[in-house]
Parts: C-alpha cells; sequence; structure tokens
C-alpha cells in the first residue's frame, strides 16, 4: 500500500504541483475544462478568492504549461484562459485526488 507522502510526490512530479497544498491551482484547473475562462470569470467561481491570487496562479500554470492565454484584440480586449494538453492531462490524473467534476462549475 502506498503512503499518502509518496503519492503526493508522484503528483508532484507528474503534473508540476502539489494539488493538496495547492487547492487554488487544482481548483482553477478543474474551472477551466468546461472551456476558455476570464479572469473575473474565474474570480466569480471561485468566491472568496482575491483578484490577485487567482492572477498569480494562472501566471504559474502557465509557466509549467498547464494552461495558455488567448487574447482577443477588440475593445475592449479580452483574455481568456484554456487548458493544454498537458493540462488536461493535469485534470485526469486530479482525479484520484479530488472529485474534479464536482469543483467545477
Amino acid at each position: 500500500m502506498k503512503n499518502e507522502n509518496y503519492d503526493s510526490k508522484v503528483c508532484k512530479k507528474v503534473i508540476g504541483f502539489d494539488p493538496i497544498k495547492c487547492e487554488c491551482k487544482t481548483i482553477t484547473m478543474c474551472n477551466l475544462q468546461s472551456g476558455g475562462k476570464t479572469l473575473l470569470n474565474l474570480q466569480r467561481l471561485m468566491d472568496g478568492v482575491s483578484y490577485d491570487l487567482i492572477n498569480l496562479k494562472l501566471q504559474q500554470l502557465e509557466e509549467i504549461g498547464l494552461i495558455y492565454r488567448r487574447v482577443t484584440y477588440t475593445y475592449p480586449a479580452e483574455v481568456k484562459y484554456f487548458l493544454t494538453v498537458k493540462g488536461w492531462e493535469c485534470v485526469r490524473s486530479l482525479r484520484g485526488y479530488v472529485d474534479v467534476d464536482s469543483i467545477a462549475v
């Protein structure tokens, strides 16, 4: 039987972060599985989480290649975030740690 510490290390290596310690990243990833969202949409879905914290977590997720940002140059410009292929694999692997479908809105 594997211990929880081992599982956490494996998950961190596979997806780039520990889903238990990085709850905000996990929730963000789960909310992006239903399609592209703006930062304001994510803030509304994650009631109580600050705009700055969500923005920081989006930047971190983008740096490790789990999400990408698409800018539509209209007036006003619209920035939406989407899961990458690696991000979709990450959400699939998160299912072993959290109930992904109940988190996502």
